[in-house]
């Protein structure tokens, strides 16, 4: 299988639903501060050419994210490129272990554990606001067709 074909595992719409973190009472001492209810809508497809995933995150609240997935052939690496309503645009390292993907940035690195059937994403996102990581959000989503 081609690298490229293997982020197939991403494809699809999916629901998430968990507990994002964060604010000025969270840290080391107090990782889960700030924890509030959270709900999502990812839609998955390739980009013309199945090269290349483009990924649109639809979430309550103020924070919506659109991502390209795809192998740097160049570079001999997955990447992850996202840009997010609020004005961030961030640039991660994607790897693979089996069912579980790692997405490492420098402000920010998650992980995507998929089901054996596929239909299912364990998500943990986790950010570093002060030389620490600290747990952003966790979440579990499910392929909604």
């Amino acid at each position: 299988m081609a690298e490229h074909e293997e982020l197939a595992v991403f494809l699809g719409d999916w629901h998430a639903e968990g507990t994002s973190y964060g604010g000025d009472e969270q840290s080391l001492d107090n990782p889960h501060a700030g924890a509030s209810p959270w709900n999502s809508i990812h839609f998955a497809r390739w980009h013309s050419g199945n090269y290349f995933i483009v990924q649109d995150e639809r979430a309550n609240g103020p924070f919506d994210t659109l991502s390209l997935m795809g192998w740097d052939a160049e570079a001999g690496r997955y990447f992850a490129r996202t840009v997010e309503n609020h004005g961030f645009a961030r640039d991660y390292t994607l790897t693979v272990d089996g069912h579980t993907w790692t997405l490492t940035g420098e402000h920010e690195r998650a992980t995507y554990r998929f089901g054996e059937d596929g239909r299912s994403q364990e998500i943990a996102w986790e950010w570093k606001p002060a030389d620490v990581w600290l747990p952003l959000c966790d979440r579990t989503a499910h392929r909604i067709n």
